[in-house]
């Protein structure tokens, strides 16, 4: 039934959850698990007298918050007996490279924590796990 699992992390706790979930899955189908993260960069903006600035972290910053989200996450799975098949560490936006990877390993199922993004923001733009059920071409299971 669920061949190839796709989970999304992101060193949330909603994420681990997501994560367990998935290796609980895993062996009653003898399904393969492969991680996908692609971290949200977040800004900081400085006033300073009539001028506002935008400061971003390093690439090198984003590149090993990535790298320490993913490490997390493979060490996780392995614990709980099912070391993934691949790891996918993206630079484009959460929703769109869970799906991506989701085509291009061919997922049967996605499985994704549920994760409040606040309200006024949550309401505008939607979160990643819904974005990722809304266009998913396969089953997917968000968790809470």
């Amino acid at each position: 039934m669920f061949s190839t699992i796709l989970v999304a992390v992101d060193g949330s706790d909603q994420s681990a959850h997501a994560l367990a979930t998935a290796c609980n899955i895993a062996p009653k189908y003898s399904s393969k698990l492969h991680l996908v993260h692609s971290p949200e960069v977040e800004t900081v903006a400085l006033a300073v007298g009539a001028d506002a600035y935008s400061v971003e972290p390093s690439e090198e910053k984003i590149n090993a918050a990535g790298k320490h989200v993913m490490d997390n996450a493979i060490e996780l799975a392995t614990k709980q007996g099912h070391a993934p098949e691949s790891t996918k560490i993206g630079n484009a936006d959460p929703a769109h490279e869970i799906l991506e990877q989701a085509k291009t390993i061919d997922a049967d199922l996605i499985v994704t924590g549920r994760r409040g993004l606040g309200s006024i923001k949550g309401m505008l733009l939607g979160t990643v796990s819904g974005k990722v059920s809304q266009a998913a071409n396969c089953a997917c299971l968000t968790v809470k």
